[in-house]
């Protein structure tokens, strides 16, 4: 049960000279257990520029010299340390971590038990869910939504309203944009480009130079200095053909029976 605030600001105050905020350093007022460690009463945290960036319930702490300001909230149980930003009306919440020299700001969501760290940014209007990690010189942009345990590293960056999924991994210098859909294990790296419509599954490996655009629909390795880019009217041809492979390879299977 808790018992009156769980911290308070002290009169120990920075000024963010490239943002223009004064910043409060906060003190532990009870002992309680956040997910990193015991934070004991009295112990002294990181900084914030009002009550409103950090709840006063549950077990959600910043620590070291990490900054909160705008109108950023750290809620729940999620944790924030180094020397990680979190600004304007960017939320960390459910168990997640930010943490390094990480920056989150704009309006993304990190939630889950997500990991934000190294020197990751992660801004716009971008959703991270679901025990996924954006780390390294990751960037993550726009309306990029990740979920179900994908790990963006190296110097990736993923921009406009791509969606990944399902335990993808993208890294090195990887570019991910557009409409673009990873998911089911897919791993993308060096300098392999995926934007436009693309859809990208299946346990594959894209990487090299590879170039994947239109509404190419990808469930093979692709590598090299391959440049793969499939109009809507190809990808429409495409399925009574895949269709008539499918039905095929039933009867195959069922001894020539399916009847069609």
């Amino acid at each position: 049960m808790n018992n009156g605030p769980k911290y308070r600001l002290s009169e120990q105050t920075i000024m963010d000279m490239e943002h223009g905020v004064v910043l409060y350093r906060i003190i532990a007022e009870r002992t309680f257990e956040s997910i990193e460690r015991i934070i004991k009463k009295g112990t002294v945290g990181g900084y914030v520029c009002g009550y409103h960036n950090l709840s006063q319930d549950d077990r959600c702490w910043v620590d070291d010299n990490a900054k909160i300001f705008g109108q950023a909230k750290v809620l729940e149980n999620a944790f924030v340390k180094g020397s990680s930003m979190i600004s304007d009306d960017a939320e960390i919440s459910g168990y997640s971590k930010v943490i390094g020299c990480a920056i989150v700001r704009e309006n993304a969501l990190i939630g889950g038990e997500s990991v934000i760290e190294d020197n990751a940014i992660v801004e716009g209007n971008v959703i991270v869910q679901d025990h996924c990690r954006v780390i390294e010189n990751a960037t993550v942009t726009g309306d990029v939504q990740l979920y179900d345990r994908c790990i963006i590293g190296g110097n990736a960056y993923l921009y406009g309203k791509a969606e990944l999924r399902g335990r993808c991994e993208v890294n090195g210098s990887a570019i991910i944009g557009g409409h673009s859909r990873i998911e089911e294990f897919v791993t993308v790296r060096d300098k392999a480009i995926i934007k436009e419509h693309a859809f990208i599954h299946g346990r594959c490996l894209i990487n090299g130079n590879a170039k994947i655009f239109g509404y190419s629909d990808i469930s093979y390795d692709v590598g090299g200095l391959s440049i793969i880019n499939v109009s809507l009217s190809e990808r429409k041809e495409s399925i009574p053909f895949l269709k008539k492979n499918f039905i095929e390879s039933l009867d195959i299977e069922r001894g020539g029976n399916h009847r069609k």
